[in-house]
């Protein structure tokens, strides 16, 4: 017998007037000196609790990283800044931009259905940042961190939720500095149950993290799969509703090339190599088009040939990074960055002048090719998409 995709999650909320100084922004979306900058301005930011080992320059090892996070989330709950823990429930999370809007149902998802593969990932993980995120959990005991999941639209689950979202009042209404403005619904009983049977038999895409949901699959069996461990807390998103970005590169160096040798290996490579003119959007246009920046010049970059079912991450994985700059998925010497393209060109183009190496702007990922991909049960290299915007940390509490 096949587990309820849906349940009722048992969590604490922050309280109202704390929510916008304790509920971080999108951690992927700050550079490590943005994050570093807000904790020290506030000993309350939900940063303190998630803040990752190698985040920073500092000689931290990952267990004194883990004790601190320890001691940030003790700080929090000393100054009763959470509610008391809530019966179990459903929730409904809605988040909305400028011009943008997306609802998710807050639940549990027994980890037994992750089992089953109806959680569906559609990227690799780098092992190292599983197993420290399992010891992260294993040291708090506590999910602050939905994974975000899509399902295929359902008319009855969004006839639901309309009428939540039109006659019922949000518990939790705030905007942080980022103009994301987000607000939280408790689900009567009557809707819960109606939601979690109309979940009941589906399947989910992981939407936002992957590590996440590799992490406690990892700390259930690491305990026996005991019931303590035994959920994951997710929010569920409808697909018709998700916003898909890039997922920009940079490498560190130059791989010990020179800028003209470099040109001349991806052009060894099947690449046409053109330079961007000043005045032209460098951004890149449609699938199979990069950007390369270094030194102060973009850089078209086009493969001759690419096979339809060929992602552009995996396509410069396998031709560029891997050959030219000896990078593998689990990028072992930390010489690979993700810089999400929601934070723009401009955000690449800062960190390459004032760190060196080299940049490769990509075109995001079309949600067709996600699915169909995803649906083979085949998989794109770690942080090829990046969903916005993103659900934040810190407005629940999941105790394990």
């Amino acid at each position: 017998m096949t587990s309820s995709l849906l349940q009722r999650v048992e969590a604490q909320l922050v309280r109202q007037k704390w929510a916008k100084r304790v509920v971080s922004p999108a951690y992927d979306a700050l550079r490590p000196e943005q994050r570093l900058e807000i904790m020290e301005k506030d000993p309350y930011v939900f940063l303190h609790v998630t803040r990752s080992f190698g985040d920073d320059e500092s000689a931290k090892t990952a267990e004194e990283v883990s004790d601190s996070n320890a001691r940030a989330l003790s700080r929090l709950l000393s100054e009763n800044i959470y509610e008391r823990v809530r019966t179990p429930s459903l929730y409904l999370y809605q988040l909305r931009s400028e011009n943008h809007q997306q609802t998710a149902i807050i639940g549990d998802v027994p980890l037994s259905v992750v089992e089953e593969g109806r959680i569906i990932p559609h990227e690799r993980i780098r092992p190292n940042r599983s197993l420290h995120l399992a010891d992260h959990l294993e040291k708090i005991r506590v999910q602050s961190s939905p994974v975000a999941l899509g399902y295929e639209d359902d008319s009855q689950v969004a006839m639901i939720i309309s009428s939540i979202l039109s006659n019922e009042n949000p518990i939790l209404h705030f905007q942080r500095e980022d103009l994301i403005e987000q607000k939280i619904w408790l689900v009567n009983d009557g809707d819960a149950s109606a939601l979690i049977g109309l979940m009941r038999d589906k399947q989910a895409y992981v939407v936002d993290g992957h590590h996440r949901v590799s992490a406690a699959s990892e700390m259930w069996k690491r305990n026996g799969e005991s019931e303590s461990f035994s959920k994951l807390f997710a929010a569920f998103f409808p697909l018709s509703e998700l916003k898909i970005s890039a997922f920009h590169r940079r490498v560190t160096d130059l791989g010990g090339y020179s800028l003209d040798e470099l040109y001349t290996e991806i052009a060894a490579r099947d690449f046409s190599v053109l330079p961007i003119m000043e005045g032209i959007d460098p951004e890149p246009k449609a699938s199979g088009e990069f950007s390369m920046y270094a030194s102060g010049q973009w850089t078209a970059i086009k493969p001759a040939r690419m096979h339809p079912a060929e992602i552009d991450s995996g396509l410069l994985q396998r031709k560029i990074l891997s050959p030219i700059f000896n990078i593998d998925d689990a990028d072992a010497g930390n010489r690979l960055q993700y810089l999400p393209g929601s934070a723009g060109l401009k955000h690449l183009v800062d960190q390459t002048d004032l760190n060196g190496g080299v940049a490769f702007a990509l075109h995001p990922v079309p949600m067709v090719q996600l699915l169909s991909v995803a649906d083979r049960r085949m998989t794109f290299p770690p942080k090829s998409t990046y969903f916005q915007p993103k659900v934040r940390s810190g407005i629940f509490l999941v105790h394990r």
